[in-house]
């Protein structure tokens, strides 16, 4: 499977362009963020889910730590956009209709890590400053 091309698929498809609509929304909204957050832990800890999301479940928590601290009001050095930029990701991420449905076997989340990895990839040093933030609170 040629990743790029899915990933342009992901990023064209009305399914993301639903999800950065409703991101934008939610990201003004803490209550709406930790929602998500709880249903993005939930769907992780799936034990049908778990096996095949092993290797982007380390990104997906760091993201939705970051996010967990943006909405609290503990973490501000990122910009809005890119917390859209997030949410967006992780809404489509819980979404199960999507380009690919989660429900089919194995492939049905491969547009799911394709577009996690591509949000991590692109804010990494949002993420590396986020990570060293978060290194720091917890010496203190």
């Amino acid at each position: 499977m040629d990743i790029k091309k899915l990933l342009d698929q992901v990023l064209s498809s009305v399914f993301y362009s639903k999800s950065v609509k409703q991101a934008s929304r939610i990201s003004q909204n803490s209550n709406g963020i930790l929602n998500l957050l709880k249903t993005v832990l939930e769907k992780i800890n799936e034990k049908d889910t778990g096996s095949i999301l092993k290797n982007i479940t380390k990104k997906l928590l760091i993201l939705v730590n970051l996010c967990k601290e943006f909405a609290k009001g503990t973490y501000k050095d990122i910009e809005l956009k890119n917390i859209i930029f997030i949410v967006a990701a992780l809404l489509y991420f819980v979404s199960p209709i999507d380009l690919i449905p989660d429900f089919l076997p194995i492939l049905g989340f491969a547009d799911d890590i394709a577009l996690i990895s591509f949000v991590f990839n692109a804010l990494n040093s949002e993420i590396e400053r986020y990570e060293l933030w978060k290194a720091n609170q917890d010496l203190n």
